[in-house]
């Protein structure tokens, strides 16, 4: 509860700093300390970030590759929602250019396509240091999984978390999946009834999977 207390204090703090500070470049230390804080923490604050990103923007000279990346991985685990979208769009050419962010964008290009393999087989190049970045990625996919099938084959579901074996089990439980002699039974829900019928009509995972993303972050 006191960590609740302080972090909600902390946040406000930076809340109300940047009604009166946001078009001051010597407000950028705070925000990338909070950038850190929000990582420690496990939060995090779009508004404030996407403030720091327009400093860069603006004051290109002040610009740190490795806090931008930070917010751009936050971003990511933020998916579905717009936020890497909309902090990429602000993001200094110079930094864009950065191999770590080209990397990234790579990664998101991937994950909002729905190509969960190759997403996974370029994160085994990767370094994200920061925590639950895998885990609120599988929680995306696991998004998309129940808003496209109603039954999966293990095989295919450990392709798309990356997982197999009991840790596989705990995700199918976690996600409140059902494992049954036919394969992983996903409930029904107003998405996945309306794109069971195309899939069976010989629709790839890959054609419909993006076509459901896309009205999820509408």
């Amino acid at each position: 509860l006191l960590l609740h207390i302080r972090l909600t204090r902390a946040m406000s703090s930076v809340a109300e700093q940047l009604v009166e500070r946001r078009f001051d470049p010597t407000f950028a230390p705070v925000l990338e300390a909070y950038v850190e804080e929000q990582i420690k923490k496990g939060t995090t604050d779009l508004d404030a970030n996407l403030a720091l990103l327009r400093f860069y923007q603006y004051s290109p000279s002040i610009a740190k590759v490795d806090v931008a990346r930070k917010i751009l991985v936050k971003s990511l685990m933020a998916l579905p929602s717009s936020d890497f979208m909309l902090c990429m769009y602000i993001v200094p050419p110079s930094l864009q250019a950065d191999p770590s962010i080209v990397q990234l964008k790579s990664l998101a290009d991937k994950l909002e396509s729905c190509f969960f393999d190759k997403f996974w087989a370029e994160m085994a190049s990767v370094k994200v240091d920061v925590p639950g970045f895998e885990d609120a990625i599988r929680g995306y996919i696991a998004g998309v999984i129940s808003s496209t099938f109603t039954l999966i084959t293990p095989e295919e579901l450990g392709t798309h978390l990356k997982a197999s074996g009991a840790d596989l089990d705990k995700l199918v439980a976690k996600f409140g999946w059902e494992k049954t002699a036919e394969g992983i039974k996903v409930p029904r829900n107003d998405m996945n009834q309306t794109t069971v019928g195309v899939k069976q009509e010989g629709v790839s995972f890959e054609h419909v999977a993006p076509i459901v993303v896309a009205s999820g972050m509408q």
